[in-house]
């Protein structure tokens, strides 16, 4: 379950949130768990706020410029839930780079 919830941005649409968000809500007795998919939704509820901002951006033709940046952030968070993922499966918990003051507000 930890694993499925770092790497459910690969079922597509809003599976990379409503995933994480519901191995949360259900994991709670379970702290490895429960800690990794609070990781994972955190993440993914940050790129996605960034998509929307940067989306709008474009809209309005400021955004644009912001294009790469976005995708460097998507990279990132493919790159960081991978390994995520891998830590999950040898036992050891992970804690996503920039987002811990986040994290510790959930």
């Amino acid at each position: 379950m930890a694993i499925l919830a770092h790497l459910a941005y690969l079922l597509g649409g809003l599976g990379f949130i409503i995933a994480p968000l519901v191995i949360f809500l259900i994991k709670k007795d379970d702290s490895f768990v429960y800690e990794h998919a609070k990781q994972a939704l955190v993440a993914h509820l940050a790129i996605l706020a960034a998509s929307i901002i940067i989306g709008m951006l474009c809209f309005l033709l400021i955004g644009l410029l912001l294009l790469p940046v976005m995708a460097i952030l998507w990279l990132l968070l493919i790159i960081t839930s991978i390994i995520a993922a891998v830590r999950a499966a040898d036992g050891e918990l992970y804690e996503y780079p920039f987002i811990q003051r986040l994290v510790a507000k959930v």
